[in-house]
């Protein structure tokens, strides 16, 4: 909670943002994450700091455009998963000349690894 103060532990491996908006979390001590293996809940799009579905790992289930900065994660994003049932697009802060297109991730959609690795800087679900 370095990076992103506020947030508030809400299980063993998890801390939770804006009262559960914005989740991150954290493969717990000894725990062997499955690589390779996309895990994001349903109803939520899923970005890891890792290839291969690497923790640790942040999801968000909003609409609209959200500042990753805000949780302490731009530029960190290195693998992708969308479990919603709309599209996900991913864009970097090009300021002060606004804003420029990345990516979309569409569902199902799991992308392990990323030609714009590290650069996303804001996320807009299309709902």
């Amino acid at each position: 909670m370095k990076i992103a103060p506020g947030g508030k532990q809400t299980s063993l491996n998890e801390v939770s943002y804006d009262n559960g908006k914005f989740v991150v979390t954290y493969a717990l001590p000894g725990q062997q994450v499955a690589l390779g293996v996309a895990d994001c809940p349903s109803g939520w799009f899923c970005f890891y700091d890792n290839i291969n579905f690497g923790y640790p790992r942040g999801k968000l289930s909003s609409c609209g455009t959200q500042d990753l900065a805000t949780w302490g994660w731009r530029n960190r994003i290195s693998s992708v998963d969308n479990s919603t049932t709309n599209s996900v697009e991913y864009w970097a802060d090009a300021s002060p000349f606004g804003t420029r297109y990345l990516f979309t991730n569409y569902n199902p959609g799991a992308l392990s690894s990323l030609v714009y690795d590290n650069e996303a800087d804001l996320v807009n679900r299309n709902c």
